[in-house]
C-alpha cells in the first residue's frame, strides 16, 4: 500500500491571494497565479502532507482539489511523491 505526498518543489514559494495562489519560483523568478479560490491551504504545500489531507467530505470540493494538484505539480510548482506504508 502506498499513499501520495504533495509538497511545494525546492526553490518556489507560495502564498494566499483574493483569488486563489501565487506562486514565486526563485530559480527564474517566474510569479504564477493559480486560480483556486478557497480548495488549497497554502500552508498545506509548506511540507510534504499526504493527498487525504487535501480533501474534505464534499465531492465536488475534492474533484477542484484534484484538478488543482494536477495542474501545479504539472507545473513543476508542487512536487507529487508515493511513500510506501
Amino acid at each position: 500500500m502506498s499513499e501520495i505526498l504533495y509538497g511545494l518543489a525546492p526553490g518556489v514559494s507560495v502564498r494566499k491571494e483574493s483569488f486563489g495562489l501565487l506562486f514565486y519560483n526563485a530559480k527564474d523568478t517566474n510569479l504564477t497565479f493559480v486560480n483556486s479560490g478557497d480548495f488549497i491551504d497554502p500552508e498545506y504545500l509548506w511540507e510534504e502532507r499526504p493527498e487525504l489531507e487535501f480533501y474534505c467530505w464534499d465531492k465536488r470540493a475534492n474533484e477542484m482539489t484534484r484538478k488543482i494538484l494536477a495542474r501545479i505539480v504539472d507545473r513543476g510548482l508542487v512536487i507529487e511523491k508515493t511513500k510506501s506504508l
